[in-house]
């Protein structure tokens, strides 16, 4: 298997979905590829970005947008909740459907608000920070969504998504960069960029900065054999 880095660089979360896809199709599963996203904000609507959803396919249980809610809700048009009304507003949320699966591990929205029992909100953290630090460091804004004291090692299944970084990409610019220990492009991927532009934006709008890229390491890319199904999901997408 190809462990040697990839770089695909797209200005859509959508297209850089699709030619990383369209990439493991035609070379199969790979280790560390790099997906740049140099407009990950810029989202289309909610109909034309459905046609990338596998659920179509009738294939899996859980859609794109469903995927995207793991790791931010989208905030409501017109919203005015501070982002502690809006971590506590979306807390309970998370924590009824949590309540339905009791033997999950939870999603990264919780782990971003609430980093284990009674733990920090990271986000919150984040925002304050950036809100009142005089300095404008390149580098120190991280997020962890994986610890010893929460997760044993697996084989498979989540969390995945292990690590976050915001940076400032210029003076009033924010990027982020994420790693995945495991990352399925047919099943997960396009919903993980979705839900990682949501809350890029949110974390722009609360601390007054232009919302740069989206830097993805996906350490181990595959397709979840479902080489046949990703060809028909890129096929019917167009």
């Amino acid at each position: 298997m190809i462990s040697e880095p990839e770089k695909i660089s797209a200005n859509s979360i959508a297209d850089a979905w699709r030619e990383s896809t369209q990439l493991l199709i035609d070379h199969g599963d790979r280790f560390n590829l790099i997906v740049h996203v140099t407009d990950p904000t810029h989202i289309p609507d909610e109909k034309q970005l459905a046609r990338f959803d596998p659920k179509r396919l009738g294939v899996v249980k859980k859609g794109l947008f469903d995927v995207a809610n793991t790791i931010f809700p989208k905030p409501k048009n017109g919203s005015t909740f501070s982002p502690n009304d809006f971590f506590s507003h979306y807390k309970k949320t998370y924590k009824r459907g949590k309540s339905r699966t009791p033997t999950a591990w939870g999603t990264y929205f919780q782990r971003l608000s609430e980093f284990g029992p009674s733990g920090p909100s990271q986000i919150e953290k984040i925002i304050e920070c950036m809100n009142t630090w005089q300095s404008k460091p390149r580098a120190a804004f991280v997020m962890h969504l994986s610890g010893a004291h929460l997760d044993n090692p697996r084989s498979l299944g989540a969390p995945c998504w292990q690590y976050g970084q915001f940076i400032r990409t210029d003076t009033n610019t924010l990027s982020l960069s994420v790693v995945y220990r495991s990352h399925d492009y047919f099943e997960k991927a396009l919903g993980n960029f979705l839900g990682l532009s949501r809350l890029l934006s949110f974390v722009c709008k609360h601390t007054h900065q232009i919302p740069g890229s989206l830097t993805c390491l996906s350490t181990y890319a595959h397709l979840g054999g479902k080489k046949t199904q990703a060809t028909e999901l890129l096929r019917v997408s167009k």
